[in-house]
């Protein structure tokens, strides 16, 4: 027991003088930085992500550009000035803590030649041309369930995000693993259970407290009271995924899709498993692969359908505008279906959709690269980061900087994407490039589903819009935390009512 007491106590002394040695060494020293102590105290405060950066960081970094923050135990530069965002090209992502343990080696993090295996085998099934018809049937299901809670609730409050949770699992389910909502039905409830655990924290206060400051104690989790908290969610949701891709491989109705023929068209779950079988890709690939696509796409839309319901139940006026334009357009491809073009064209959709991704983005900042080697940021920049140095962007810092987005940055106004299609589209685009719009992170590493997932976003909407209207529940508090929008405190419930 004496020699367990010492031993623990040495740790505990390395890791502390490591700590304070690290915290004299400002990577960036040509910017301001941002305490230790102020981040540990928005911690301890239960401040939100969203809440942290108002409150202390955005008067210094709106003026500078980048700042200095103390997090994971060692200073990290983190820019919000798009010319300084652009520079990310020589910084490559390291994994880190349990997510490493979820998400291990994939494409978002590879490089090289492996980066391009990867992107050879996913990159066509997360860009093939997908049937709407099935988003459309899960829209319509969710649209359907928020009818009947109130049906059988009048005048009462209905929930939203466990229903749009269940949409975003059909959706993804259907669209990447080949799995309908009639197969998924057994299974759902499971899917559901884990990624809600995941998406509402995989650390205790305590634990998000001390591995801020020291990290290195996240390498012993026997060492705290629930250590092993955050590795028993991401464990048990990475059994429900890979359970998914056995049920996709055993399932003879599949058969079809599986063929070689068809390898060009293939959704996702058969391109990685026919990799995985040719020796492609290990089993080790297949799984942080996996892992990485099914719970960001999951999360992504899920995130951004709320945000958007969110913001559409505060202003009734935009409301009914997005659903006359739909109505207008919507009667004579009713019973046809309609089309990912017939949907391009509908102007305040697409900017109702780009203006929910730049307020609420479903990443808010990004702290997970590496310098790999001297990078200046700016013309004004004397000394270089060192090579090693933690870096990343902070999306909700760049998206709600007046001097990016003048002075209505932080209100919602899908008016200033345009009028119409064309201009619309062009501002999306250049906005990107310029990095002053991050939703899907910037440069060559842009996700590869954002297309589609916008399209999924604006079928979603069209079928909540035709089928109910809704507000706000005046007690429910929507708040950007962690690396996404989740409830701070309330009911997780809204008012709906039906047309």
């Amino acid at each position: 027991m004496f020699f367990i007491a010492v031993f623990i106590l040495a740790v505990c002394l390395a890791v502390i003088s490591y700590t304070l040695t690290t915290v004299s060494n400002l990577p960036a020293p040509d910017f301001p930085s941002i305490p230790p102590w102020q981040t540990l105290s928005d911690i301890v405060a239960g401040m939100t992500r969203a809440e942290s950066y108002d409150h202390g960081m955005r008067p210094i970094v709106e003026k500078h550009g980048a700042v200095n923050i103390w997090q994971g135990g060692r200073w990290v530069v983190v820019v919000t000035r798009p010319e300084l965002v652009t520079q990310g090209g020589n910084i490559k992502k390291l994994p880190y803590s349990v997510f490493a343990r979820l998400f291990g080696v994939n494409i978002i993090d590879s490089h090289g030649a492996l980066h391009d295996s990867f992107t050879e085998i996913i990159k066509p099934g997360l860009q093939r041309k997908f049937d709407l018809h099935p988003v459309r049937a899960s829209s319509q299901r969710l649209a359907q369930s928020l009818q009947q809670q109130q049906k059988h609730r009048p005048g009462s409050r209905v929930e939203i995000q466990h229903s749009t949770l269940n949409w975003a699992i059909d959706v993804v389910a259907d669209s990447l693993m080949d799995l309908s909502p009639e197969r998924m039905a057994e299974h759902r409830p499971a899917v559901h259970e884990a990624m809600h655990r995941f998406l509402t924290g995989i650390s205790t206060k305590l634990q998000t407290l001390l591995y801020s400051v020291f990290p290195g104690l996240e390498r012993w989790p026997w060492l705290m009271p629930s250590g092993d908290y955050g590795i028993r969610i991401v464990d048990t949701l990475e059994a429900r995924i890979q359970n998914l891709a056995e049920i996709a491989s055993q399932d003879p109705s599949l058969a079809a899709s599986h063929q070689p023929s068809h390898y060009d068209n293939e959704k996702l779950i058969h391109r990685l498993r026919r990799a995985l079988e040719r020796g492609d890709i290990s089993k080790d690939h297949f799984r942080g692969n996996l892992n990485q696509l099914f719970i960001a796409a999951v999360e992504n839309i899920d995130i951004v359908l709320n945000s958007a319901m969110w913001e559409l139940g505060k202003n009734p006026t935009l409301q009914n505008r997005l659903r006359q334009e739909v109505l207008a357009w919507l009667p004579a491809n009713k019973q046809t279906g309609y089309s990912e073009s017939d949907l391009d064209a509908l102007p305040l959709l697409t900017a109702t959709i780009y203006e929910a991704l730049r307020l609420y983005p479903p990443l808010i900042n990004l702290i997970n690269r590496s310098t790999t080697q001297p990078v200046c940021l700016g013309s004004t920049s004397s000394r270089p980061l060192p090579t090693g140095t933690w870096a990343g962007w902070h999306a909700y810092g760049t998206h709600t900087d007046p001097s990016v987005w003048g002075a209505s940055a932080r209100e919602f106004d899908p008016d200033r994407w345009g009028c119409d299609p064309v201009s619309i589209r062009n501002m999306f685009r250049s906005m990107q490039v310029k990095g002053k719009y991050l939703p899907f992170t910037t440069h060559a590493r842009r996700c590869l589903a954002s297309k589609f997932a916008i399209t999924v976003l604006k079928i979603a909407l069209c079928e909540l819009l035709v089928a109910v209207e809704w507000e706000r529940d005046p007690e429910y508090k929507f708040e950007l935390v962690k690396v996404g929008l989740r409830p701070r405190f309330g009911p997780e419930q809204w008012l709906l009512s039906i047309i």
